[in-house]
């Protein structure tokens, strides 16, 4: 596999795991809050099944997935002579 097709398949990838982002965003969006979710997040009371996804895909898509989308995206299409340059100015 070349440089280039490494490139263009990285950046296939960054268009799946935006995809992926939108679909965990919709979820999050649509899913219903729980009455007691305040409680349940200073552990007043147990979370139940609807506050941990929530959480979780806040936290997969803030912590992680934004990170990794912009790496892939970043690595897809990053030139040589922008390596160089990074270089230079990092000494």
């Amino acid at each position: 596999m070349t440089e280039g097709e490494a490139q263009a398949a990285l950046a296939g990838i960054a268009l799946e795991l935006v995809s992926i982002a939108d679909r965990l965003q919709r979820i999050h969006d649509e899913l219903p809050p729980s009455p007691n979710r305040e409680a349940m997040w200073e552990h007043e009371i147990p979370r139940d099944v609807a506050t941990e996804i929530y959480g979780a895909i806040e936290c997969i898509l803030a912590d992680h997935l934004e990170v990794v989308i912009r790496d892939v995206e970043g690595a897809s299409c990053v030139t040589a002579r922008e390596l160089l340059d990074r270089f230079h100015r990092q000494r």
